[in-house]
């Protein structure tokens, strides 16, 4: 097996063709250092030397190089027509007088105004197709309905008129095929009015407000895999600074856990939780103390007991954190989890819980110290 012979990319079959790719490195490396490359004309030049056989290579080192030098030259020419266009035009400009300015400017403006109309032409007949094609696709499974429909009265009529046997045999067919359609889906129904949203994203679980501020949005839930999906999608999984209110991916909304943790952006517009930072006045906190959250299976009210300093602490140390607890699972993590929100509530007021209490608990960043966060936690209402 003969050797082969390598340089960069390239590969020789042959000691004699390696060595005259060198001898062209060699030349390309002396080129380089007599002459500019970027300099306006010197590959042209170049080019033209080599096209001329005044500079020859004899390897496919020089025929790479070759077409490096054609495309520097395309690419001169580009520059050179472009800056010769914009050239002209500002004579032409400069030639003109002022009335001759104003009517080409008016001219352009008009021509402008027309690409643009028809650029709204061309979308609204498309909207109308989509429209026309929506409402025939309608019509036709109107339609198909209707149809379908009086074929079923017909075969009713058919089973009707047949023997015994062969009545009771095709009710079993149809009564298989009925159980097989509709089954009941597994776990509790969703709400009616949340039906369409989560049909539009599975990842949709449930609408939060508070009354009388900007907190008026639906909550997202991802899966742990992509816990921080909505950290920056929106509810159609579109890239969005703003991200979404979402539910922590531990949280089960079939059967809800002790504590439901929801997470937002603080927001310098004051979109998502932007405004959980105005509880940090009592006043406001006394006057915006019940949350709306229903989940896509239930509707329930909460009511805020707890403002809430923190921070996110590291994994080493043994600080509490308030966003792992999800379920309290004994008397005594539940007591020793209200013990740390007194601690960190900063309202003069008691809290007051007890183990079995559920709640809700709103998170977002605050900026009083590194890596803080500021959270709310809210009990459910008594008669929910």
């Amino acid at each position: 097996m003969s050797k082969i012979y390598c340089i960069g990319k390239f590969q020789f079959d042959s000691y004699d063709k390696y060595q005259e790719a060198l001898e062209d490195i060699e030349k390309i490396r002396y080129i380089s250092k007599k002459m500019d490359i970027n300099e306006p004309g010197v590959a042209q030049r170049l080019y033209t030397l080599i096209r001329e056989g005044k500079i020859i290579f004899k390897s496919v080192v020089g025929d790479d190089y070759l077409l490096y030098l054609s495309d520097m030259v395309a690419e001169d020419y580009r520059i050179m027509s472009k800056n010769s266009f914009v050239s002209r035009i500002t004579r032409k400009f400069q030639q003109m007088s002022p009335g001759q300015v104003v009517g080409a400017i008016c001219m352009a403006g008009a021509v402008v105004c027309f690409l643009v109309f028809l650029g709204s032409e061309y979308r609204d007949q498309q909207k109308t197709r989509e429209l026309e094609k929506l409402k025939n696709d309608q019509e036709i499974s109107a339609a198909s309905d209707w149809l379908s429909a009086k074929l079923m009265d017909v075969l009713q009529k058919e089973d009707v008129s047949e023997e015994e046997p062969i009545l009771a045999e095709t009710e079993t067919v149809e009564n298989e095929v009925y159980a097989a359609e509709f089954t009941e889906p597994k776990g509790p129904p969703i709400l009616p009015e949340y039906e369409r949203l989560y049909e539009a994203n599975a990842d949709f679980a449930g609408w939060i407000s508070v009354a009388g501020t900007e907190i008026d949005y639906p909550v997202m839930q991802a899966v742990s895999e992509s816990s921080d999906f909505y950290l920056n999608h929106d509810f159609n999984g579109t890239e969005d600074i703003n991200g979404s209110i979402f539910l922590d991916s531990r949280n089960n909304l079939e059967s809800p856990d002790d504590n439901m943790i929801v997470y937002g952006h603080n927001m310098k517009s004051g979109m998502m939780f932007g405004g959980l930072k105005e509880y940090l006045d009592k006043n406001y906190w006394m006057e915006h103390k019940t949350v709306t959250f229903d989940t896509i299976y239930e509707k329930a009210q909460y009511e805020i007991i707890a403002v809430c300093l923190s921070q996110v602490a590291s994994e080493e140390a043994g600080d509490f954190k308030y966003y792992d607890f999800i379920d309290a699972g004994s008397k005594k993590a539940f007591k020793k989890y209200v013990e740390n929100i007194k601690s960190l509530n900063i309202m003069d007021e008691p809290v007051k819980l007890s183990y079995g209490d559920k709640l809700l608990t709103l998170s977002t960043c605050n900026n009083y110290t590194k890596d803080g966060r500021l959270f709310l936690v809210a009990k459910k209402c008594e008669n929910q």
